[in-house]
């Protein structure tokens, strides 16, 4: 049985985005870009430029948390290229995934969700794989 989660999905997308107008911060969503086309964050301007179009539909609600969570945490931009290409993440990118991990679950238990165990709350919520670990620390610092 396939699940199709696009209802939930929108609704988590309406969410971010009012979370990131509350917070102050600018957005942009392009619906026609390239699939491969990376989204991203403006951190002086207080913006961040969404690719609608991802590869992936399912990840898209992780990237605009991953994109506010580069202009909530404040910190200063570093360059990025040739890390994230050899798979080498760097340390402001983990810090943007996380932020948005813990966006997202907040969220989730706003919703009454009431995930039992970290996978099945990273394949509901389109959240990359990348990312098990941390929901399994989160998870357990949670119950603890």
């Amino acid at each position: 049985m396939v699940v199709n989660n696009s209802a939930r999905r929108n609704r988590l997308i309406t969410y971010l985005f009012n979370y990131a107008f509350d917070n102050d911060i600018g957005y942009v969503f392009c619906k026609k870009a390239n699939p491969r086309y990376p989204s991203l964050a403006l951190k002086e301007e207080r913006e961040i430029a969404i690719n609608m179009n991802w590869h992936n539909q399912d990840e898209v609600p992780f990237t605009i948390g991953h994109e506010i969570g580069h202009i909530m945490l404040g910190k200063p931009n570093t360059k990025q290229l040739c890390c994230i290409a050899y798979g080498a993440q760097i340390e402001e990118e983990k810090d943007a995934d996380i932020y948005s991990l813990h966006l997202l679950y907040r969220y989730s238990c706003g919703q009454e969700d009431n995930f039992n165990d970290p996978l099945s709350f990273v394949k509901a919520y389109g959240i990359p794989n990348r990312m098990i670990g941390e929901a399994y620390k989160m998870f357990a610092e949670d119950e603890g």
